[in-house]
């Protein structure tokens, strides 16, 4: 299928994926004749398998395993900072009751306080993001306050890590109307991201120290994309990873405004919407020369940053591990291509 180096020769549903070298590509040879892409899905799976010699290389080893593999004198490690950030999207569909937030009572609140900028602001400075990189992600990850990393085309160098400031979250949520706190469920996947669960719960346990009582409701990541796309949720960890390798791929899918028949905000499943925000979105993504164009972008990334359309926590960092002689090329996107793997002599 197509010109490119390699050509599809089977494909097994939650299996396999096989292809085999294309010799009238363009570019140049490719060391490999046939390459078997093995499904495996859990971690600890696919780190016995390499060390068994199973398979050659994996991608996404386990964090946990990572200390292990790095003992292992056949095996090299190949890492690289991700694109994909992990961040909460608060509910923005409800100005009333929203369906998981309550008083300390347990009494409905009858007003979304998520709404609020001000308490979007305390839970963000409630959120210990180092620690989030360091101890939950086992250094697997980077903290942030924007969803693109260093060096990528729209990060805004005027958009730091948030402070970790429990005091000051306090305040927030005194001058919000709430210096009781309330209670909230936050809902995550346990199955998609890395120690997404792990992270999930140690956000509840910050919020719970400013006094918004958390809960956590982990579901596997079919059942949870599907209910949030209902609005089903008060507050939910999500990722994005751009694999475009620029800012503005979340800000046209997660942060512009809901527009079915115009395709836009098609990932704003929280219905998060500002339309000035929206329009100065459509002017950067609408800008043709490549400098103005990132200013333009960079300005939309701090404008929906101080506004909290979403609350950025960390940054993936993507990994992959080899079993000697071969060596990869590691992606910011983190796809794992054939042509990415080399023997090494």
């Amino acid at each position: 299928m197509g010109t490119g180096p390699y050509r599809l020769v089977s494909y097994a549903s939650g299996s396999s994926i096989e292809v085999s070298r294309f010799d009238g590509w363009w570019g140049p040879r490719q060391d490999w004749e046939k390459v078997t892409f093995r499904i495996i899905p859990n971690p600890g799976a696919r780190t016995a398998a390499l060390l068994s010699g199973d398979v050659e290389l994996i991608a996404a080893p386990s964090s946990s395993d990572l200390p292990r593999l790095r003992q292992e004198a056949n095996i090299r490690i190949f890492e690289r900072q991700g694109s994909r950030a992990l961040f909460l999207s608060p509910d923005f569909s409800r100005t009333g009751e929203s369906p998981y937030i309550t008083d300390n009572d347990g009494k409905p609140l009858p007003t979304n306080p998520l709404r609020e900028l001000k308490v979007r602001q305390a839970l963000s400075l409630a959120i210990n993001r180092q620690g989030l990189a360091e101890r939950v992600q086992q250094g697997m990850a980077e903290a942030t306050g924007q969803w693109m990393p260093p060096g990528a085309f729209g990060h805004n160098p005027a958009v730091p890590v948030p402070a970790f400031d429990v005091a000051r979250a306090r305040t927030l949520l005194a001058e919000a109307g709430y210096p009781q706190g309330f209670r909230i469920t936050l809902h995550a996947s346990n199955d998609r991201y890395p120690a997404d669960a792990q992270t999930a719960q140690a956000v509840a346990q910050m919020w719970s120290r400013i006094g918004v009582a958390t809960t956590v409701e982990t579901l596997p990541f079919a059942t949870y994309l599907t209910r949030m796309a209902k609005q089903e949720y008060s507050i939910v960890q999500n990722s994005w990873g751009s694999s475009t390798g620029e800012a503005g791929s979340v800000l046209l899918n997660i942060v512009h405004s809901y527009d079915q028949p115009r395709r836009l905000g098609a990932s704003n499943d929280t219905r998060y919407a500002n339309a000035a925000l929206d329009a100065q979105i459509a002017e950067a993504l609408s800008t043709m020369d490549p400098a103005l164009r990132e200013q333009r972008v960079a300005a939309a990334v701090k404008a929906s940053v101080d506004d909290l359309a979403l609350i950025p926590m960390i940054l993936f960092k993507n990994a992959w591990a080899a079993r000697r002689p071969l060596t990869y090329e590691p992606r910011m996107d983190e796809q794992t291509l054939a042509m990415g793997i080399r023997r090494e002599n």
